[in-house]
């Protein structure tokens, strides 16, 4: 996972999840970022990679956190 805010600071994974659940539906732990995110930063465009069954699949998305 990585993340850049509206600002242009960057965000970095601080691990969590690892391995998925016994029914395959989902990771054990969660997903974390750091720093925490600037107080004048109005969103945070998030890049998530998911490795399953030897393959990657990727996500980016977009966070409002501040109006």
């Amino acid at each position: 996972m990585g993340a850049v805010d509206g600002l242009g600071n960057g965000y970095e994974d601080r691990g969590g999840a690892s391995g998925t659940r016994p029914d395959g539906t989902r990771t054990d732990g969660s997903l974390s970022g750091h720093p925490a995110p600037h107080r004048d930063a109005s969103s945070l465009r998030l890049h998530i990679t998911w490795l399953r069954g030897g393959e990657e699949t990727s996500y980016d998305t977009t966070l409002v956190v501040r109006d």
